[in-house]
């Protein structure tokens, strides 16, 4: 959706070993289709990963009328209740959250990939500096 931001396919992984998912943007690539007026269902390009689904509900967008912890994910689609008269205010909310939560993974990502490289960095200079204390008491 407009103002999202991609994100690289692949895995990136937090200290500790915990891996974060990175997937292609989430795009909404339906309109609402529902089978009882109530309960509606929109696909999405791909499954959302666990955390962008975290990231998502807590969007912080909300209104009387809609909330993005209303949305629920299943493989590739969103679903959430509404009337009628509520549901293209909850399309164009969701296509906001939508966008806003691809941004926010985005950074949480890029700020993973910044301190796996500063930790990189450190080990490597640590390493490099126990090298030069052996070598300067290697005969001693």
């Amino acid at each position: 959706m407009p103002g999202s931001l991609p994100c690289p396919s692949g895995r990136v992984t937090r200290p500790g070993g915990e891996a974060i998912i990175a997937v292609d943007e989430i795009k909404r690539t339906s309109g609402p289709q529902t089978t009882n007026a109530k309960r509606w269902e929109v696909q999405l390009n791909v499954a959302p990963p666990r955390e962008w689904m975290e990231l998502f509900k807590t969007a912080g967008e909300l209104s009387r009328a809609t909330t993005p912890r209303g949305v629920e994910f299943g493989g590739s689609s969103a679903v959430f209740t509404s009337a009628e008269d509520h549901v293209e205010l909850w399309i164009q909310a969701i296509d906001r959250w939508i966008a806003s939560t691809n941004a926010r993974h985005e950074r949480s990502l890029e700020q993973v990939r910044r301190d796996r490289s500063d930790r990189l960095d450190a080990e490597a200079n640590e390493r490099e500096r126990i090298q030069q204390l052996n070598e300067r008491f290697k005969d001693l």
